[in-house]
């Protein structure tokens, strides 16, 4: 299932706001809002190519669901034993933060 959608365009693993590392970790075990979270599977784009391109980057290749997603933000609803339960992600372009983030 892609409900994963990603605005980090500068990721290596971003493919038309898709991210196709496989399995991503959403960091911030302190978290109490989104600006406290990030994703910490993101690595900068500094060659411009895609996870799908021949030759560059070789990763996963299908797009992430919110089942792969292992997160420390604990006090997140959507934490459920540190993996997320929410119905679909966004992580946005600034900073890599997980803008589903909802503290409990």
């Amino acid at each position: 299932m892609k409900n994963l959608k990603c605005d980090a365009t500068k990721c290596v693993y971003n493919k038309k706001c898709e991210c196709y590392a496989g399995k991503i970790c959403v960091d911030g075990s302190q978290a109490v809002t989104t600006s406290d979270t990030y994703c910490a599977t993101f690595r900068e784009n500094e060659n411009n190519c895609y996870t799908s391109d021949a030759g560059c980057c070789c990763h996963e290749d299908h797009a992430v669901g919110t089942s792969e997603i292992k997160c420390e933000a604990v006090h997140c609803v959507y934490n459920d034993s540190k993996v997320c339960s929410a119905p679909s992600v966004q992580i946005n372009d600034i900073d890599a933060s997980c803008n589903t983030f909802k503290a409990r």
